[in-house]
């Protein structure tokens, strides 16, 4: 790669590359491990979002996820079905329905993130702290800023 290309170039080209990599099958199971094998991409950030958020009806779900709630009623059945995630009425509003995350959800979510981290620490642990650390905090934002989507 030239020196002389613009960061964006480099950051697109990456992005490119990390993309291909994980559609990859092996790379899936890698990153989430046996637990997360028979999940969809969906399925493993909605329960994610389920485990770190506690207790939360679908209407947030398909707000966060930007779907009509007959969409997210379709992708939580399937964990539902899988026993990833329960419903529970809502205290506050007994016409609604509170999903959490199941014993066997919040297990599957830790081997998931357990997989993930050892593949993670198998390339970045070779590298200096301080880079791992600044890798990290520019990631991360550089994920959060492009979820938010592009300012004007």
């Amino acid at each position: 790669m030239s020196t002389r290309e613009q960061p964006t170039q480099r950051i697109h080209i990456a992005m490119a590359k990390l993309a291909r990599f994980m559609t990859r099958a092996e790379t899936r199971t890698k990153l989430l491990g046996d637990s997360g094998r028979d999940l969809t991409p969906i399925d493993v950030e909605l329960l994610r979002t389920i485990v770190a958020n506690g207790p939360m009806r679908a209407s947030e779900l398909s707000d966060w996820q930007a779907v009509d709630k007959s969409t997210i009623t379709l992708q939580v059945r399937r964990l539902v079905q899988r026993e990833l995630v329960a419903r529970q009425t809502d205290p506050t509003d007994r016409r609604a329905a509170l999903l959490t995350a199941t014993t066997q959800g919040l297990r599957t979510c830790r081997r998931m993130d357990s997989a993930g981290v050892e593949l993670l620490e198998a390339v970045v642990g070779k590298w200096p702290k301080r880079d791992q650390v600044i890798f990290a905090s520019l990631f991360s934002r550089f994920v959060d800023d492009l979820s938010a989507g592009p300012t004007e």
